[in-house]
């Protein structure tokens, strides 16, 4: 969605620039809006509710069309520092004469509750999910608010200290309320709209002008001096709903483009689930059935074993269907009957099987990096992207050397995550390498298409089962005993074939949606 968040900030970025809305020559001009905020500040300073500004600015426009500041008796040319032209109604002042720049106070524990008069707001409270605009809803409130500085409704808040200043969170207070000492306070002259100074506080970038790097805190005089373009009142008003009326188009945009997006994980998730049910293509009478696929994978198997390669497999499971219509495995000498956990109805030519009997699972050689080929490729997980498992970079051992073995692999291996499964990373690998070894590289036996198997690992019924069987909570795993227990549904060679054609075609269609 950075589309849609920088096609906002156009939207803002044109609006200051008196580009969005057409002007009115009827406006009483931003001169006179920005005297009226000089009475404002006088008649406060008057009632010792703000000190008087030594430092008030004054902006204006010279007869040889040059930019000047006036601070106390200094005039000074600042042509260099105006970003950009704006119309002839309007004015250029620093931030610091449209409001008041505070920050917040941390109250004591035994002065606040969850019932209150006055609502207290932490930094991360600007978390609240759906709720980009206003602070309107508090965790806890103030009971004894008169020894704490409340600020008024319609002051801009935002993170002012720590690692949240890289968040560059705005809201803007529904009611009056105290926030903590993390959070500075832009308080607008009532002379001015509030809601166009908080337009504009949305294209400041805090992460500008933050010092310290322990703490990083914004630098409040840099803040108070940005220059701040000014339109008449009613423009302003103007402004403001414009913006409001094309970000809500903006949204459902975006919204509806977060639903295609769901519909279209949701149509590859049907793709993948008819592909490995046998309901993605017709069959053919003329395959070899898989049947005679498992004796060729159980002749392969023996051939290794005979040759040192591989172990005897002591737990070889051989799943057939009884004349009683249910679902039986051998393993040894012991036959049980296993109809409960077959998850759907497969064809006739199909065959279910153990993920451990088709495949050698993740058993390849561990190397360090001195047995390494330099120029090989090195996987690791995050260089995976979930869900697609769309390989986002190839790295090569010479630019990444490492400590700990690694897993080989060859091209053709079907590479699974055991880490943090749920995230559906499965790979086919396109040459030979290495990654680490939260990664399962299988090797495949004879007869089975290494797309195909990718599509059952990723499928919703493997990936349910999987996922009611990882260990740990802050990081789950795949147990090998439990992985290798998997069943999977297994086509003809020729209909595999055929399936992964079916299911390219149609993922391309639904990634051209």
């Amino acid at each position: 969605m950075e589309a849609i968040d920088a096609l906002k900030q156009k939207v803002l970025s044109l609006a200051i620039q008196g580009k969005l809305v057409p002007q009115d020559p009827n406006d009483e001009p931003a001169s006179v809006l920005l005297k009226k905020i000089k009475a404002e500040k006088a008649e406060l300073v008057k009632h010792g509710k703000i000190k008087k500004d030594k430092q008030e600015s004054y902006i204006f426009r010279g007869g040889d069309n040059k930019y000047y500041e006036k601070v106390g008796d200094i005039v000074r040319d600042i042509t260099e520092e105006i970003p950009f032209e704006i119309p002839e109604s309007w004015t250029w002042c620093r931030l610091s004469e449209l409001g008041k720049l505070n920050g917040g106070k941390t109250p004591k524990q035994s002065d606040i509750s969850d019932r209150g008069v006055i609502p207290y707001y932490k930094v991360s409270d600007m978390n609240q999910v759906g709720n980009e605009l206003y602070m309107n809803i508090a965790n806890s409130y103030l009971i004894n608010p008169s020894n704490y500085p409340i600020f008024p409704r319609n002051s801009i808040i935002f993170p002012k200290n720590g690692g949240a200043v890289f968040t560059n969170k705005k809201r803007i207070l529904l009611n009056d309320a105290l926030v903590d000492l993390n959070t500075g306070v832009f308080t607008p002259y009532e002379a001015i709209f509030f809601n166009y100074i908080f337009m504009v506080f949305k294209l400041i970038d805090f992460r500008e002008m933050y010092k310290g790097t322990a703490l990083p805190t914004i630098n409040s005089e840099t803040l108070k001096k940005i220059l701040i373009s000014v339109p008449p009142l009613s423009e302003q008003k103007r402004i403001v709903s414009e913006i409001e009326s094309i970000f809500k188009r903006i949204d459902e945009v975006k919204s509806n483009q977060e639903e295609l997006a769901r519909l279209k994980d949701g149509l590859k998730n049907k793709i993948l689930d008819l592909a490995i049910q046998g309901k993605l293509v017709e069959q053919d009478p003329n395959d070899e059935p898989a049947s005679v696929l498992l004796e060729k994978i159980k002749a392969e198997k023996a051939e290794l074993v005979k040759q040192g390669k591989i172990k005897k497999d002591k737990q070889e499971s051989y799943i057939f269907k009884g004349d009683d219509n249910r679902h039986y495995e051998k393993i040894g000498s012991e036959t049980k009957d296993i109809t409960e956990e077959i998850p759907f109805e497969i064809p006739e030519s199909w065959e279910w099987c153990r993920l451990g009997n088709v495949i050698n699972y993740g058993e390849t050689k561990a190397v360090t990096y001195l047995e390494c080929d330099k120029n090989q490729w090195i996987l690791d997980l995050e260089d995976i992207e979930k869900d697609t498992s769309r390989i986002l970079c190839k790295n090569r051992i010479k630019d990444k050397p490492f400590k700990s073995t690694k897993k080989t692999f060859i091209k053709g291996d079907v590479l699974y995550s055991k880490l943090r499964p749920y995230l559906n990373k499965v790979v086919v690998a396109d040459e030979d390498g290495v990654c680490t070894s939260e990664i399962l590289p299988f090797r495949i036996y004879y007869g089975i298409v290494p797309e195909y198997l990718q599509c059952c690992l990723k499928s919703h019924y493997f990936y349910e089962y999987v996922n009611q069987l990882t260990y740990g909570v802050k990081m789950p795993r795949l147990g090998t005993e439990d992985g290798k227990r998997g069943l999977i549904p297994l086509p003809p060679i020729q209909e595999q074939c055929r399936i992964i054609r079916t299911f390219s075609k149609m993922l391309e269609f639904t990634n051209q949606l």
